[in-house]
């Protein structure tokens, strides 16, 4: 399974919106992507399509090919701000996926970020799952903003429920977010799978050219699982 995360920027990037879609259709064609800041497309037959709207015109959205999305209800301070849902698998395997876009309110993404993983930990201990999206945090934030929660954030998630995917290949973590006026190289999005999936996953890497790099402010996250 090929499973993608990715801001598509829709309130910065408009004109390129369309571009991204089709470069997640048909270039990358994940058979599920977590995505953020997108504006929802008419599904074709192979495709479902979950979304919930934050602003009028994009919000957050889990999206697959040839896969049933069934809604999973989750109870947070930030609804629109997260998508689950149950994925079908052969074999009667279910897998719980959720596409995140962290808050940021008064400048901080604490402790709404917190709260939203608290709420997401009560839900899905114990069951298979694919959690991620554009977390507004990096590890290296908790160097350029010290003592605002970042590292805690990446501490307590070394021990908890969450298999970091990027992590197991890679000592360092690699940008993903670009804007002309920000000088530190942060990655912000990010892909954590349950430990009963975490030896499945077999590669995980950002799709970083010029071309992904002039459809939105971030670029897209992928990693491949063995389902």
């Amino acid at each position: 399974m090929k499973v993608l995360t990715w801001n598509l920027g829709f309130w910065q990037h408009t004109s390129n919106h369309d571009r991204a879609w089709a470069y997640l259709r048909e270039q990358v064609a994940p058979d599920l992507a977590l995505l953020q800041e997108v504006s929802t497309v008419r599904p074709q037959s192979c495709e479902n399509i979950l979304f919930k709207q934050i602003h009028q015109n994009w919000g957050t959205a889990l999206y697959a090919q040839n896969l049933t999305l069934e809604p999973f209800t989750l109870e947070t301070d930030q609804p629109n701000r997260v998508v689950a849902a149950v994925l079908k698998i052969q074999d009667n395997q279910d897998i719980i996926a959720m596409s995140i876009h962290a808050p940021i309110v008064k400048g901080y993404v604490f402790p709404h970020l917190n709260e939203i993983f608290d709420r997401i930990e009560e839900a899905i201990s114990g069951k298979t799952f694919i959690v991620g999206g554009d977390l507004n945090t990096a590890r290296l934030a908790e160097k350029v903003w010290p003592n605002h929660g970042h590292g805690q954030f990446f501490e307590r998630l070394s021990k908890s429920i969450f298999f970091d995917c990027f992590r197991k290949f890679h000592v360092f973590e690699e940008q993903t977010y670009f804007r002309n006026n920000s000088k530190w190289p942060f990655q912000d999005d990010h892909l954590f799978v349950s430990h009963d999936l975490a030896d499945r996953v077999k590669s995980c890497y950002v799709l970083n050219n010029d071309f992904t790099r002039s459809l939105s402010d971030h670029i897209p996250v992928v990693a491949e699982i063995n389902i």
